[in-house]
């Protein structure tokens, strides 16, 4: 009886511990309750956390862009610089360090022709040729975080030998066009590295999309234009050169003139199958003999030709002018400042993405992000206060605007950035 009755009681207490060991629903509601808290907490801290160093990461690559274009200069005993390239497929911008190689002259996109060269001489511009430099290695920014060049009052005009009005630099319908007289065009804006939005299988800027040669009109609009960091060669002085440059970034395509089994003289024309990318850039600049059937060095078919596969009617080089302050900023926070939908999800901008299946160059902001009655001149008008830090577009910068962005001098002698407090 006396082992009923203890075994009844160890089974008793077993139960009992059972029972002690769980956890009642209001406990388990305590600690959920605690643990979103807790959540909470930490979940907004982290995305600040994360945020700050990507904008750290950011304005790191551009002051190490700029100290590595300075020492291409040094070391090179050329001109040395850095260019700006956003390509939507990536989505991220690259910095590429770049070496000069030569200067290139091509007749002028400017509307009318001016007198003054002498008989029968047209009139021409000197573009600077530059090539990625195999000194320095691409930079790339984080997802989303952005650079705009600032290009002051009428940088947007060229004038070619003759002392014509050229518009080449940033030619969309948002920046007046290839019109020089333009009213846009005389204000001081903050540029977007516009190198992305092409038709990649056209060789040449308006060109059919088999990738062959075609006819060049110099009036064309810029397909590829952005801007670069330059310093002077040796002397490692930051360029106070203002003319447009010519940049070679090969287009991502392998539809290229000649086809898959290019001569070997037609090989020589082929930025895409070139060892030596410097070598290949020197020659399409200086030799006076480039068509393979014409024996006649430095003739028209020769001028053409260089137009075509190096000049700015190539889509394989992006047009380039030196700038002095850098905006680094989030393009998600633009568009927020804009009042836009959000950001284009195939580009990750408020640009659109190029119609691949059009020659027509023509670079577009997105409107479908925006409400009705949009207009481009408004928003190139709001992107540059915004930058400026004018976030409210009242036209002035005071207590009441919460900028988003960091602007950047670059420093003359140690290419070192120093930040514009606002």
């Amino acid at each position: 009886m006396n082992n009923l009755t203890s075994h009844a009681n160890t089974r008793t207490s077993q139960a009992a511990y059972i029972v002690r060991r769980g956890f009642t629903i209001i406990e388990l509601l305590v600690v959920v309750l605690i643990g979103l808290i807790i959540l909470s907490i930490a979940v907004p801290a982290f995305q600040s956390m994360i945020y700050s160093s990507n904008r750290s990461l950011a304005v790191n690559a551009v002051e190490a862009a700029s100290l590595m274009a300075r020492d291409v200069a040094l070391s090179s005993g050329q001109d040395g610089a850095v260019v700006f390239v956003y390509d939507p497929v990536i989505g991220k911008v690259q910095i590429i360090p770049a070496v000069m190689v030569g200067t290139l002259k091509e007749s002028t996109a400017a509307p009318v022709g001016g007198g003054g060269l002498g008989f029968n001489e047209t009139p021409f511009f000197y573009r600077d040729v530059f090539v990625p430099a195999t000194s320095g290695e691409t930079i790339e920014m984080p997802s989303f975080w952005m650079v705009r060049g600032y290009a002051p009052p009428h940088s947007m005009i060229d004038r070619d030998s003759a002392g014509n009005p050229a518009a080449v630099w940033f030619t969309s319908d948002a920046y007046g066009g290839v019109n020089p007289n333009d009213a846009v065009k005389d204000s001081d804006h903050w540029v977007f590295p516009e190198t992305g939005f092409f038709a990649r299988n056209s060789q040449v800027v308006g060109g059919s999309l088999d990738g062959d040669f075609d006819n060049v009109n110099a009036a064309d609009p810029t397909a590829r234009q952005s801007f670069m960091i330059r310093f002077n060669a040796r002397t490692g002085v930051m360029s106070r050169d203002t003319n447009s440059a010519l940049f070679l970034n090969p287009r991502n395509s392998r539809l290229r003139p000649y086809g898959d089994q290019p001569r070997d003289l037609e090989r020589a024309l082929r930025v895409d199958l070139a060892d030596d990318v410097e070598a290949w850039a020197q020659r399409a600049v200086e030799a006076g003999n480039l068509t393979p059937e014409d024996t006649i060095p430095w003739s028209p078919n020769d001028e053409t030709l260089r137009t075509q596969i190096i000049g700015n009617a190539s889509n394989d080089t992006i047009l380039v002018k030196p700038v002095t302050r850098i905006a680094v900023y989030d393009e998600r926070k633009l568009g927020i400042g804009v009042n836009a939908r959000g950001l284009n999800k195939l580009t990750n901008t408020l640009y659109l993405p190029a119609d691949q299946s059009s020659a027509d160059n023509e670079i577009k902001f997105d409107e479908t992000l925006f409400a009705s009655g949009f207009s481009e001149s408004l928003l190139i008008e709001q992107i540059d206060q915004w930058i400026d830090g004018d976030t409210n577009f009242d036209g002035f910068f005071n207590s009441e605007d919460e900028p988003e962005t960091r602007l950047y001098l670059i420093q003359s002698y140690t290419g070192e950035l120093q930040e514009v407090l606002r």
